[in-house]
């Protein structure tokens, strides 16, 4: 029993490598052995049929196209096969392309990222899949919102969580007014707690002048409002 317990541990050990291993290649290896099939691509049949068994969850046709050659990294006006996955909330078949080659961070003319629609998704589970693989935490869309402003104006608290505790910009703006300011208007408490404890700026000012304590009066946040002036908003 001894002897079976042993190289049970062993075996698990050595899965957790290979597990690992599929993101931490070294980039030299990477670039000489890459297969063609990770090159970024404009739509193609190939490409179409991946995106829409990675639309459908459906593992197995995944599976059978990537070993075929299927480019991974197809742009198909929706989004890449990955983002096709993430949107769909199918982990596994993220998972899959990513260890295959999957770029993380590859989006349309929008920009909008597979992490951020995870994020806006509340999906922690692939929020932290897309990090481990080495997602930009602070890529910014064409609208320069970030994957922590989709996640805070979603009200996607454990997300947020995550993703400051990966280096997110808690200070991010975007249109003017702060991650913080957003988070005021719309009238989330926790969220906004979560961002102060932080580090986010209670006194940064929009371009006309308006800070986070004065959308909360605005808006009759009184809660938040307390928060804020507990927090060092100047009066």
């Amino acid at each position: 029993m001894a002897k079976g317990s042993g190289f049970s541990k062993y075996a698990i050990l050595f899965s957790s490598v290979l597990l690992a291993s599929a993101f931490t290649a070294l980039p030299g290896c990477a670039s000489r052995e890459a297969p063609a099939n990770l090159d970024p691509q404009a739509e193609n049949t190939s490409g179409s049929a991946l995106y829409r068994a990675a639309a459908e969850g459906d593992f197995e046709a995944v599976s059978a196209l990537t070993k075929s050659g299927a480019p991974l990294n197809t742009l198909t006006g929706n989004g890449t096969p990955l983002m096709a996955a993430v949107r769909a909330r199918a982990d596994r078949i993220a998972w899959y392309l990513l260890s295959k080659g999957a770029a993380p961070d590859l989006a349309e003319t929008s920009q909008v990222t597979p992490l951020m629609m995870a994020s806006e998704q509340g999906d922690r589970r692939l929020v932290r899949l897309l990090l481990s693989a080495g997602a930009g935490v602070n890529a910014t869309d064409i609208q320069g919102n970030t994957p922590v402003m989709r996640a805070a104006e979603q009200g996607q608290l454990s997300v947020v969580k995550v993703l400051l505790a990966a280096g997110a910009n808690v200070n991010v703006s975007q249109g003017g007014e702060s991650l913080l300011m957003k988070v005021v208007s719309t009238g989330d408490l926790l969220t906004a707690e979560m961002l102060l404890a932080a580090g986010a700026d209670v006194n940064y000012r929009a371009d006309g002048g308006a800070s986070a304590l004065d959308l909360a009066r605005l808006r009759n946040h009184q809660d938040l409002e307390m928060l804020l002036v507990q927090a060092g908003a100047e009066l």
